[in-house]
Order: structure tokens, then sequence, then C-alpha cells
């Protein structure tokens, strides 16, 4: 059975909640200050109890896994509060918080040799996203699994040997959907320009996006060799990635995972001083 204490109820610990509640093997606890009445109102009939603050849970040692899904500002904050608690020395300890290193974690909490970072991305709430796992070497092979089993259930996962490559994964897939919503967008307005209704320019790109994600999955193919496949020469599609080629959109992506990725380790090494 997993003991779990949920720290923090927001967007990413709710759909985490809402994903393996029903899980038999999961029993959950959460901790929102400002969430609590309605999250214990929202699952009166599964047995999830919810609390105010950490000092108002009795027996803080059944808990094996402890889950921080936090605003990185309040962190210091909220960690004071688990100081002096006693947890078992192979609790895990999962953070979602973002650019809190694992070291953080270990300067404020007792027997805490079983630290994982985890950077799931939006999607997630629909339990179709993407995230990436690290973890220190003294973290059981157990306990690995327990939090693969947990975050597989909000999508796709995937280990990382190296704690800072959790920076590059939040350029990439952590901010990656705000650049797709940027680039939805950007073709909507296009297409308004061009002379269509914003609504029939919404649907138009957002089935075009949608198809042509699925396709790629399905075709098996890389994405130089549908661009080959589609392009066919003196075509509409050469006409507009010439374009985009003669303007280096290519370099421009580039240069945002870059500013993200500098952006990410920046904040890293600020939020661990």
């Amino acid at each position: 059975m997993n003991n779990i204490l949920l720290i923090g109820c927001g967007h990413m610990g709710s759909s985490l909640l809402n994903s393996c509640y029903k899980i038999k093997t999961n029993n959950f606890t959460i901790v929102d200050p400002k969430n609590y009445k309605f999250i214990k109102k929202k699952y009166r009939n599964y047995k999830i109890d919810s609390y105010k603050s950490i000092n108002n849970i009795n027996n803080i040692s059944k808990f094996n896994i402890v889950i921080f899904a936090i605003k990185p500002q309040i962190s210091q904050l909220v960690l004071r509060e688990f100081k002096m608690l006693k947890f078992k020395k192979n609790t895990l300890f999962i953070s979602i918080v973002a650019g809190k290193k694992i070291s953080f974690f270990k300067k404020n909490l007792k027997h805490s040799n079983q630290i994982i970072r985890v950077m799931p991305n939006m999607p997630s709430i629909v339990e179709e996203g993407m995230t990436c796992l690290t973890s220190g070497r003294q973290v059981s092979k157990i306990n690995k699994k327990k939090a693969s089993d947990l975050f597989s259930k909000v999508g796709e996962i995937i280990w990382l040997t190296n704690e800072n490559k959790l920076d590059m994964a939040t350029a990439l897939s952590g901010s990656g959907p705000g650049y797709f919503f940027y680039i939805l967008l950007s073709m909507q307005n296009a297409g308004i320009k061009l002379g269509f209704s914003k609504k029939i320019a919404s649907k138009l790109v957002y089935q075009t996006f949608y198809g042509s994600l699925k396709y790629y999955k399905k075709i098996n193919k890389s994405p130089q060799e549908l661009i080959r496949y589609i392009s066919v020469k003196g075509g509409t599609t050469e006409a507009g990635l010439r374009s985009m080629k003669k303007y280096n959109l290519g370099k421009i992506f580039s240069k945002s995972l870059i500013a993200a990725y500098k952006k990410a380790t920046f904040l890293g090494k600020k939020n661990n001083e």
C-alpha cells in the first residue's frame, strides 16, 4: 500500500490525484491551506483526508511517499514545518517544485536520501503529459518504480541520468506547450488575415495540428521524411516552407529553447542559494 502525503493540490498536484486516487494500492492524504475543505468535500466518498496544515496530522510516520507540489516561492516556508518531523528511512520524497534541486531537500528534511525530482508539463492535466524524472544514486529501485507507476498515469515518462538535464527538459517539454500554443495562435491570426472568420480559422488550425500529430505517431516516419513527402515540387507547401527557411524559423526555435534553458539554470541557482 502506498500511503501518499500530497503537499499542495494545484494544477499538477490535482492532476496526479485525479489520475491515481481510484487505484486501490494508493491511499492519499492532502495538505492544502486554501483548498482543503473543497478537497474533503469532493473526495468524501473515497476516504481521502484533507488538512489545512501538516501539524493537523497525528501519525506522520505512516507515509511512505511524500509529494511536494508547491510553488518554489513558498518552498522554504513549507519545508520549515518538516524539519522536526520523523519519517521512515525509506520514505520516498518527490518534488514537483520548479528549480529546487535535490540538495535543497536534503538540507531541509531528516532522513531524506530517497529524493526524486520530477518535471511534468501542462498536458498531464488530461493524462497526456511528458514527465521527466531524476534521482540521486541512493534512491532504491523500489522507490524509482513507485515514482514511475505514479507519473505514468498522467502520460509518458523519461528517466534522466543527470539532474542538470532537468533544466533542458524544462526548456523543451516543460515550456513546450507554451510554444505550441503560440504557433497555434500565430496560424489562427494568419488565417484571419487571409479572410477567414476567427471560428473557422481556429477549427482549421486545430484539426490540422491534431490530425498531423496523430498521423506522425501512426506513420512511424521522421519529420524530415514527412516534410519531403508533403512538399510537392512547385506546390504551395514548398512555397510556405521556403519562406520559413528564408527567415530561419529553425534558428529562431533553437534560440528560443536556449533562452528558456538559460532561464531555468539561472532560476535553479537562485532558488538554491
